[in-house]
C-alpha cells in the first residue's frame, strides 16, 4: 500500500504526528508532500523515513495542478491529508483516489477569531464532508466534532511519542518548568507569562525559591521578545534529540495552549515519565491528560505543589500510566483501520459536479 501525506510544514507537532504514525506501519510506503504555507522548523532530520519528499509550489491554484500532477505519477492507494489548509487543498483538488483526512484541530475551535469567522469556517468543513472518505481523528473530542459535522466515516487514531525514552526523568534542582512549541497565538504564550507571574507572587509569598523557566521552540519576534521580558529563556529551533533532551533534563511540563489537537509534546514529556501541568482544553479532557487545570491560578499552585518529593512522584507515576496508554500498537491498529476503513467503491471514484473549490480564495484562516 502507497500512502500520500499532505502536509503544510516540516515541523512543529502535525509533523511529529505524520512521523509516528509512519514509524508504526513500516509495511506502508509513506511518500510526503509539503505544501510551504508559512515558516516552519525544518531541521533536515525527518525526510529519510519517507520513500520520497515531494514539494508543492506556494499558489493555491498551482498546489492543486501540482498535487493532481503527483498523484498521477505515484499512483498512491490513499492521500492523507493533515491540518485544516492541507485538508482543503486535497479534498477539493478531484485528485481521483480516496483521500483521508486529519484535522489535527478544526479551524473553527480558535478562540482568536470572531464568531462570524469561525461559522465560515465550520461550513467549509461541512461542504467538504462528501469529499472526505476517512476522517482521522486524533482524540475522542475530535471524533465527537466530525460527527456533528456530518463525516460519516471516522476512525480515531492517538497520537504517541514517537521514540521509546532512553531514561525516565529524575526530580531535581533547580526546579524547570519548560513549554514546547511554536510562539504564536495557539500556544498561547501569554497564559504562560500569566502562569509564571501567578507562581512568582505565590514563591514570594511562601518565601520560597522561584522556579525557572524555558520555551524550547520559536515563533513570534514579539512574543518571543515578552517571554525573555518575563523571565522566560526561549531556545529557538532545535533539533528533536535536543528537545527531547531538555525535556529530560527539566522537573515539570507546562502547556498552555488555548486551543489544541493531542499535542505530541505532551506524550513526549509523558513518556520520560515528566510531571504535566496543562490547561484544561476540551481535547486534553477527552483524551484524560493527567495534570489539568481551568484556571491561571489553578496552573500555578500545581506546579508549585510539584516541589514536594511525594507529589512530584505522584505525578511522575501518572505521567508514565498516561505514556502507556498511548502505544504503537494500538497506533498501529487504529490508523490500519481508518486505512482500510475507505470503501472500495472510493478508490477510483467520479468528480463531484460543483465540488471544486476556487484555490485563490481559500479563507486565510484556516492557516494556523
Amino acid at each position: 500500500m502507497r500512502v500520500l501525506h499532505v502536509v503544510e510544514s516540516l515541523g512543529g507537532g502535525v509533523l511529529s504526528s505524520v512521523l509516528s504514525m509512519v514509524d508504526a506501519t513500516s509495511d506502508i510506503d509513506h511518500q510526503l508532500a509539503i505544501w510551504h504555507r508559512r515558516e516552519h522548523a525544518d531541521t533536515g532530520d525527518q525526510r529519510a523515513v519517507f520513500g520520497g519528499v515531494h514539494d508543492l509550489p506556494g499558489p493555491p491554484h498551482r498546489a492543486a495542478r501540482s498535487l493532481r500532477d503527483l498523484v498521477a505519477a505515484l499512483a498512491p492507494d490513499l492521500v492523507h491529508a493533515h491540518s485544516s489548509y492541507a485538508g482543503v487543498l486535497a479534498r477539493s483538488s478531484d485528485l481521483g483516489v480516496p483521500v483521508a483526512y486529519s484535522p489535527h484541530c478544526f479551524a473553527f475551535e480558535r478562540t482568536d477569531l470572531g464568531t462570524m469567522s469561525r461559522t465560515a469556517l465550520r461550513e467549509v468543513e461541512r461542504s467538504l464532508v462528501r469529499r472526505t472518505d476517512v476522517l482521522v481523528a486524533c482524540s475522542p473530542h475530535e471524533a465527537g466534532l466530525a460527527a456533528e459535522l456530518g463525516f460519516r466515516r471516522v476512525v480515531t487514531v492517538p497520537n504517541r511519542a514517537l521514540h521509546p525514552p532512553e531514561g525516565r526523568v529524575r526530580r531535581g534542582e533547580p526546579f524547570r518548568v519548560v513549554a514546547v512549541g511554536r510562539v504564536a497565538a495557539q500556544k498561547d504564550w501569554r497564559h504562560l507569562i500569566a502562569v509564571k507571574r501567578e507562581a512568582d507572587r505565590q514563591a514570594v509569598a511562601d518565601e520560597s525559591e522561584p522556579l525557572r523557566w524555558e520555551w524550547l521552540g520559536s515563533g513570534d519576534a514579539d512574543g518571543e521578545d515578552a517571554l525573555r521580558d518575563a523571565g522566560v529563556e526561549v531556545s529557538g529551533w532545535l533539533p528533536r534529540t535536543e528537545v527531547l533532551a531538555r525535556l529530560g533534563s527539566a522537573q515539570a511540563y507546562l502547556h498552555t495552549a488555548a486551543w489544541e489537537g493531542a499535542p505530541v509534546s505532551i506524550l513526549e514529556a509523558a513518556a520520560i515519565g515528566l510531571p504535566i501541568v496543562a490547561r484544561a482544553l476540551p481535547t486534553l479532557v477527552s483524551d484524560d491528560v493527567p495534570g489539568l487545570e481551568s484556571t491561571v491560578e489553578g496552573l500555578a499552585e500545581r506546579l508549585l505543589d510539584l516541589r514536594g518529593q511525594l507529589a512530584w512522584t505522584r505525578a511522575h507515576r501518572r505521567s508514565l500510566a498516561f505514556s502507556d496508554d498511548h502505544s504503537v500498537s494500538l497506533q498501529r491498529y487504529r490508523l490500519t483501520t481508518a486505512y482500510r476503513h475507505v470503501p472500495a467503491a472510493a478508490r477510483r471514484r467520479p468528480e463531484i459536479p460543483g465540488a471544486g473549490m476556487d484555490h485563490d480564495r481559500l479563507p486565510d484562516a484556516l492557516v494556523r
